[in-house]
């Protein structure tokens, strides 16, 4: 090839601005262009992440033909990483198509390295933030308190606005916001998808639901709903300019979890709170301070991941099993595997070598077995918080 010196350009600039500048003189040489647009689709949009010889009208578009359309003198060519390149010339080397691609996996993984970091550096963070969480709310409050914390923390965790809408009927009408990013809707029609969110208690997740398109359109990323129909309900907006992460929805369903359970404790069931809620505050706590440890201090995981486990106090034992069942990652209740001799088992990546799987059973001392759905939510977290750092490792 002609461009050995600008190979070693690109490879000294890689991850760093001047790379995609580099990269264009080079597309400008080899196809004789004049113009050279970058696209990229990352978070839901097709963002332009450089530009020469030409100026764009904007920086990001909901959808690439609307790109197309800007510069539609511009040919176009698809690559590797979500990226697209418009110039006014043609590719004729296939060496230079290769490079190109190659570059841009290369970018990508380092994008993806960058990416997990960020997440662990997070994930300490809300840890630390779901802890908090846990003490405020271990306290007797009354309910405009509560959600206040609720919203609050939220907004502080997801790094987001929370908006907070109060269901009325057939209607949730907005009492407060936090946060930079402000709703312009003062009434929401409660239909099917949230109205299910309350009754069956789960939270939503925009990107993967295919209805509510009109709060999608205004930012919102997640629905958190709080209580029950027949006495107070709430819900709250989670807005923010980027998408939940995979692993943000761990977190998102851990809030969830943990704000409901207070909320029934002090609200539905109205049992002598201080009294009954300390132990369990204690072990949730204890589980907190386990992955905190594991996020800031990552060696010997899998040693740690199962000692989490074994801390919890509902758990009698836990027994390690060579893995006898074709399963991904997670997991499961003996509902749902009839044929394992454990109230649950969790399948997990193998610390050593991340092709190989392990399987654990877990058995609930029988005084604990009506906490089973709260320990799999607890179960659930642990391992995320895992299988996140290790991932990280590699």
């Amino acid at each position: 090839m002609q461009y050995i010196k600008k190979i070693l350009e690109l490879v000294s600039s890689l991850g760093t601005p001047s790379f995609h500048s580099q990269l264009g003189e080079l597309i400008k040489t080899e196809t004789k262009s004049t113009k050279v647009v970058f696209i990229r689709y990352i978070e839901d949009m097709f963002i332009i992440f450089d530009a020469q010889g030409v100026v764009p009208k904007k920086l990001e578009y909901i959808n690439l033909d609307e790109a197309v359309q800007e510069f539609d003198q511009l040919n176009m060519f698809e690559f590797s990483f979500n990226t697209y390149i418009l110039c006014d010339g043609e590719f004729e080397d296939y060496e230079i198509i290769e490079l190109l691609n190659r570059s841009f996996e290369k970018e990508e993984d380092l994008y993806e390295k960058n990416r997990l970091e960020t997440v662990i550096d997070r994930l300490s963070y809300q840890l630390s933030a779901i802890k908090e969480l846990v003490l405020s709310l271990s306290e007797p409050l009354n309910e405009e308190s509560f959600i206040e914390i609720v919203q609050s923390t939220i907004s502080e965790l997801l790094f987001s606005s929370a908006i907070t809408y109060k269901v009325n009927a057939m209607k949730a009408n907005k009492i407060s916001n936090i946060g930079y990013i402000d709703l312009d809707i003062d009434s929401i029609k409660m239909d099917e998808i949230l109205i299910s969110s309350i009754e069956m208690k789960y939270a939503l997740i925009m990107e993967d639901i295919q209805e509510l398109e009109y709060l999608k359109e205004k930012k919102v990323k997640s629905i958190i709903p709080i209580g029950e129909l027949d006495n107070e309900a709430y819900l709250i907006m989670v807005i923010r300019d980027t998408k939940i992460d995979p692993e943000e929805k761990l977190f998102v369903e851990a809030i969830f979890r943990i704000i409901q359970h207070f909320y029934i404790k002090q609200f539905v069931e109205l049992i002598d709170f201080k009294e009954q809620i300390t132990m369990k505050t204690l072990r949730i706590l204890q589980v907190f301070d386990n992955l905190l440890d594991i996020v800031k201090n990552p060696v010997n995981l899998e040693k740690k991941f199962i000692e989490t486990i074994n801390y919890l106090s509902e758990v009698h034992n836990v027994s390690s099993r060579k893995l006898a069942h074709d399963l991904p990652v997670g997991v499961y209740s003996n509902r749902e595997i009839n044929d394992i001799d454990c109230d649950m088992m969790i399948v997990y990546t193998c610390e050593e070598n991340s092709s190989n799987m392990k399987e654990i059973c877990i058995n609930i001392s029988e005084n604990h077995k009506e906490n089973y759905l709260e320990l799999l939510n607890i179960m659930t977290l642990i391992l995320e918080s895992y299988e996140t750092v290790l991932e990280s490792k590699k």
